[in-house]
């Protein structure tokens, strides 16, 4: 058996931009970090596991005031997200840190003024093509059609004056790190393309900004902010409190995971930077590739980007976790599909381990008292399961080190396969005396190791098969065949995993982000047909305290403009105002369309002019202004006759909005 060390064991997930609510990719790389900190701790090392957001740059100032919040307040409640949702993802992080903590602030001071005193920081001017998606400044060779790649937005172009780092002194130094640690970028092909780039040459990074003030001060001069990638990657020092104990014991880093898309900026500026402070690069780089949805990129717009709270809540946390590292291989550009992880569910989760445990524990129930027998002479099926364990406890963590996720749940499956296998061989309904006992055992004590190999991948669920066994989820570290204790009182519970049915017309779809619609009562006071416009009628609504508004609205077809005057509607009062046929329309009456046809207006009984429609639960304000596109992303329906977002009924103070015309699943547009 291998034999292990208390070693130290350091792995990080990017820092995540807190732009929007997190997303399906930010759950994939947590998800990864998480499991590879549970089986290392499992093996008996000290493990530091790290995540957090980055809150500083124009994106979050933009974003902030977008919403009318302070942006440290917007900051708060961003974070806040992510905090929740790695709380139902079972994410045991050792450190969440934020960009904006004192603590960060200062050591990223520190270090720049180190910097400074090594004279690797000078002041010039910079200007440029500046993509505020990434935080970076983007040569012409870099775009595609004159766009970002990643954002597939034009750049900005910026002059400003800026402290430089001296990026192109470490070209040299770098494609010998490359070559000195083969490695240090993984996987192969993501190494391949930082080395050609560098190879290219390297310019000198500008590190500050003087056009917007949300970020750290630079040391000497606070009309100058750091530039946000500067400020970001020392988290991973600044939350170990560089340069003090905690730092010299777990740095350096022994895996930094993250998307393709920030690989430059953790292989080429981040160990820069490190050596210019004389600090030791991460040993590892481990870059992986992108999702898409159901064959698709993710997209607003489509509706396709999943939220991991709404696949959860319908799941189970651990079947999140368990598809989407079984389904795609780590490193690699992969598909996420609901269909396909209920289909994994169902089969292996379900039928191949939940029904192992159940038949296990019924048998050890109905014949030994339910308790877990002494083992008598062992056979060759026995001797064969045994081997079968060996070989998963050793195949499973070789691939673990390569990050080989979805092989390390291949070795173990197989030994889940041949533990069903013996069951069905053994047929232990028709065995009796020390011969069912022996059989028996063996097939409890193979749950036991298959309950400590899973639970870094499913760590509730191994905890309750573990409960049910009588037993603690046991360790890898010293982990072997035939530990368990005979006369363990098992505790049969409830299934590992209820089958779950899929239907496509149930599956989960994007709800959108309703808080940045700002919709109100309003009162329609005139109400006259375009008469050039087969479709539109032009109406003039009070909306209380903001006044009277003009609208242009589809529905001349559906209503007559006399049946429309006195009426109480829900207005979108922040759309960006628009001309139809020459006539301005500055918002949107809201109407819900079925599959028939039916078009019914949202109309309002008990409310005022102005007040406000809302849902219960959201506390961030609206956006000042929204485009079609992004309304166009959020999910109104019809449920229940009730007017409704993400399940719940949109109303004002006084009452939820009800329809009688448009059937159940009508669209609100």
């Amino acid at each position: 058996m291998i034999t292990f060390a208390k070693q130290k064991f350091y792995v990080t997930t990017p820092i995540y931009y807190l732009n929007s609510y997190p997303h399906i990719g930010h759950a994939y790389t947590t998800i990864a970090a998480d499991i590879l900190a549970r089986w290392k701790k499992s093996r008996g090392y000290d493990v530091f596991f790290l995540t957090g957001s980055d809150e500083h740059g124009l994106k979050l100032q933009r974003a902030a005031e977008e919403r009318g919040w302070p942006t440290k307040k917007f900051m708060d409640y961003m974070a806040n997200h992510f905090k929740q949702l790695w709380k139902e993802l079972n994410i045991e992080y050792d450190k969440f840190i934020r960009t904006t903590s004192k603590d960060h602030k200062e050591r990223v001071q520190k270090l720049i003024e180190k910097l400074k005193q090594t004279r690797e920081i000078y002041k010039n001017t910079y200007e440029g093509l500046y993509c505020v998606g990434c935080e970076a400044y983007l040569t012409e060779k870099e775009l595609e059609a004159g766009l970002c790649p990643y954002h597939q937005k034009k750049p900005e172009y910026m002059k400003e004056e800026s402290y430089f780092f001296k990026l192109s002194k470490y070209q040299d130094k770098l494609l010998k790190l490359y070559k000195d640690k083969p490695d240090f970028i993984q996987p192969k092909a993501r190494k391949n393309e930082i080395i050609n780039r560098v190879k290219e040459g390297l310019n000198d990074l500008s590190i500050t900004r003087t056009s917007f003030s949300w970020g750290i001060p630079f040391p000497g001069n606070d009309k100058h902010v750091l530039y946000v990638w500067f400020d970001a990657l020392p988290n991973y020092i600044t939350a170990l409190g560089w340069p003090g104990e905690k730092f010299k014991k777990y740095w350096p880093a022994d895996v930094h995971l993250m998307s393709k898309e920030i690989n430059w900026f953790h292989s080429v500026i981040w160990p820069a930077q490190l050596t210019a402070a004389g600090i030791k690069p991460p040993k590892k780089v481990f870059i992986h590739g992108w999702l898409t949805i159901d064959g698709k990129k993710m997209s607003k717009t489509i509706g396709n980007v999943l939220n991991p709270s709404d696949i959860a809540a319908k799941y189970t946390a651990d079947s999140l976790r368990y598809a989407i590292m079984r389904e795609i291989p780590f490193g690699t550009d992969g598909d996420f599909s609901e269909k396909k992880l209920a289909e994994r569910h169902n089969r292996e989760l379900a039928n191949d381990l939940g029904n192992l445990l159940s038949r296990a524990l019924t048998l050890i129930e109905k014949n030994c008292n339910g308790k877990i027998p002494s083992p008598d002479k062992l056979q060759m099926p026995e001797k064969d399961l045994i081997a079968d364990c060996n070989r998963a406890i050793d195949r499973s963590d070789e691939k673990m080190e390569l990050l080989e996720y979805h092989h390390a749940l291949d070795e173990i499956w197989k030994l889940v396969n041949a533990a069903n296998r013996y069951v069905d061989q053994m047929k232990p309904w028709t065995l009796k005396g020390k011969r069912l006992d022996t059989v028996l055992y063996q097939l409890a004590d193979s749950l036991r190791v298959i309950c400590a190999l899973v639970y870094p991948f499913i760590p509730s669920t191994a905890e309750e098969l573990a409960k049910q066994l009588g037993i603690k989820v046991p360790n890898q570290k010293s982990l072997k065949p035939h530990q368990l204790k005979a006369g363990t009182k098992i505790k049969k519970g409830k299934p590992l995993f209820p089958k779950v049915e899929y239907k496509e017309e149930e599956k989960i779809v994007y709800q959108g982000d309703f808080s940045m619609l700002d919709i109100r009562v309003g009162k329609v006071v005139e109400s006259e047909p375009i008469k050039e416009a087969k479709k539109l009628l032009k109406l003039k609504v009070d909306l209380g305290k903001l006044g009277e508004r003009q609208l242009v609205a589809g529905l001349k077809e559906h209503y007559s403009h006399e049946k429309l005057k006195g009426k109480l509607i829900a207005v979108l009062v922040n759309l960006k105002p628009a001309k139809l046929r020459g006539n301005l329309s500055q918002g949107m009456l809201l109407a819900a369309q079925d599959d028939r046809g039916v078009v019914e207006v949202l109309d309002l009984k008990k409310s005022k002019p102005g007040d406000k429609i809302t849902v219960d639960g959201l506390e961030l304000p609206p956006k000042k202004e929204i485009t079609y596109e992004e309304f166009s992303t959020v999910r109104l329906v019809v449920e229940k006759r009730y007017a409704t977002w993400s399940g719940k009924p949109l109303k004002t103070k006084y009452e939820q909005i009800k329809l009688t015309k448009a059937k159940d699943k009508a669209r609100i547009l």
